[in-house]
């Protein structure tokens, strides 16, 4: 008997085995069609119809889950949120949008420029200090948020439970003591290995904890591809901290087993905080589907001047237009003398490419800087791959020494720079929710110059034109990791 259930079993089992591969030969195709209509690139497109038809199998899970390139519910649910606080949201929009195609600014400066291009107001009455690695970040953000009076507001992506991680939560269980309300934001993914007995200690204590969890709804339920990558701080509305820094000890280089990281955030003090702030209100509205009534949306800056414009350029994969990539296109198109940036991964799309040859072609000093120490393997290695291409046009590529380079800034001639947590990589520009600021301050344009003149001085160049950039065996490495460009 015990012989006859076995071979029913698997005869029953050898039955369902040819409608099973009809069934995903079918969805393959299926799937391929809408690669064909909803891929973003020609070349991505080719390549995921190709997978799909010839190996269902393997390619169909992996399409579903890595090949949508656009948030669906974000704005939506702002919309719903905006339905029971209309007043809150419409600070919102007011702070973050302008109208689209129209011209909002003279288009005089490279900063009017960029704000026409992203459709993001401008702001003067600002001042703004530049926060050069950890040990002074650490130690701006934790003196103002012991003096925090209403509210503090926090967004990372990666948060630790270590050194510098548990003196952010006894701050932030110090002010939630004395009533002043504390709301984290953190990203699920990048928070993976983060423990629970953590968040339970900040919730014990009344601070709102809230995963950015973008697999909300149906839609998104396989969505683990996009990210909040966003790094951002508010106290009061009078004062905001946006830079690419998250929370954990290798920022101070007392991490065991890790290099020294080296990253760049800036403190601002007036109007753009509120700013600042309405990217985290709308963050918090996907989160929790709810208002931040404590919120402060109207008081003026006690400043009274212009030499601190500036505008935010919050990006992401619920945007309709390809913002991020606009936003580094704005700034290559408008450099007359110098462009230099600094980046964790060079891994540019095709536009950045042509973007970055034309400045070049116009005699603009075009110069990267990168990491010499790999934090991603794959992104690290396709980074290979573009400094050669950059070679061919002339623009130098320089890989840091002095520790796992991981800050995010872009110099514009003497007129502009940008700071915060956008990579000069696919994953940055189409799928993560990203933050910028874009800064045109005399002040802060001389301290990020010279901190970038030193940074260059003490890294090599390492696109030299005939150079062997590497063994054999990597260059093949990088090759394959070129491959997967679009997905890194």
């Amino acid at each position: 008997m015990q012989i006859f259930d076995s071979l029913t079993q698997q005869t029953w089992f050898i039955t369902l085995i040819p409608p099973l591969m009809v069934l995903i030969e079918l969805l393959a195709i299926a799937s391929a069609f809408h690669a064909l209509r909803h891929v973003r690139t020609s070349q991505a497109a080719v390549a995921w119809v190709i997978g799909l038809v010839t190996i269902p199998f393997l390619v169909l899970p992996m399409y579903w889950v890595f090949a949508r390139h656009r948030f669906e519910g974000y704005r939506e649910a702002i919309r719903t949120v905006g339905e029971r606080h209309v007043q809150s949201v419409a600070s919102v929009r007011r702070e973050l949008v302008t109208d689209a195609n129209i011209r909002s600014t003279s288009l005089n400066t490279p900063l009017e420029y960029l704000a026409d291009v992203l459709d993001t107001p401008l702001c003067d009455n600002n001042s703004f200090e530049l926060l050069i690695d950890g040990a002074v970040f650490f130690d701006s953000l934790l003196t103002r948020i012991q003096a925090a009076q209403r509210y503090v507001y926090l967004e990372f992506y990666i948060l630790r439970d270590d050194v510098i991680g548990n003196k952010l939560a006894d701050a932030l269980i110090a002010c939630a003591n004395k009533g002043v309300v504390v709301r984290l934001l953190y990203d699920e993914v990048g928070c993976l290995r983060l423990s629970g007995k953590y968040i339970d200690r900040l919730v014990s204590a009344g601070v709102d904890v809230r995963a950015f969890n973008t697999r909300q709804g149906f839609v998104n339920r396989f969505q683990i591809n996009f990210r909040n990558h966003r790094k951002l701080v508010v106290i009061d509305g009078e004062m905001a901290w946006v830079g690419g820094l998250n929370v954990g000890d290798e920022y101070l280089g007392i991490s065991a087993g890790k290099t020294r990281w080296r990253d760049t955030a800036v403190q601002i003090q007036g109007d753009l905080a509120r700013k600042v702030q309405a990217v985290f209100a709308g963050d918090y509205y996907w989160a929790a589907r709810t208002d931040l009534p404590e919120a402060n949306w109207y008081t003026e800056s006690a400043q009274n001047t212009t030499a601190g414009s500036a505008a935010v350029c919050a990006t992401g994969p619920a945007d309709q237009r390809p913002r991020a990539t606009m936003m580094f296109a704005s700034t290559a198109a408008t450099a007359k003398h110098r462009l230099w940036i600094s980046t964790p991964y060079l891994v540019p799309d095709d536009a950045l490419m042509v973007a970055l040859s034309m400045a070049r072609a116009r005699g603009v000093d075009v110069r990267l800087l990168i990491p010499s120490v790999a934090d991603q393997w794959s992104v690290f290695l396709a980074g290979y791959y573009y400094e050669q291409e950059l070679a061919e046009v002339g623009i130098p590529v320089y890989r840091y020494r002095g520790g796992c380079l991981h800050q995010k800034c872009v110099l514009v001639d003497d007129d502009l720079v940008l700071i915060g947590s956008t990579n000069f990589d696919n994953r940055s520009l189409y799928l993560n929710f990203e933050l910028m600021v874009a800064i045109a301050e005399p002040k802060l344009i001389a301290e990020v110059a010279e901190m970038l003149e030193q940074d260059f001085a003490e890294s090599p160049c390492s696109n030299s034109a005939g150079e062997t950039l590497r063994p054999w065996f990597a260059r093949v490495g990088t090759a394959i990791a070129r491959l997967f460009s679009p997905v890194l």
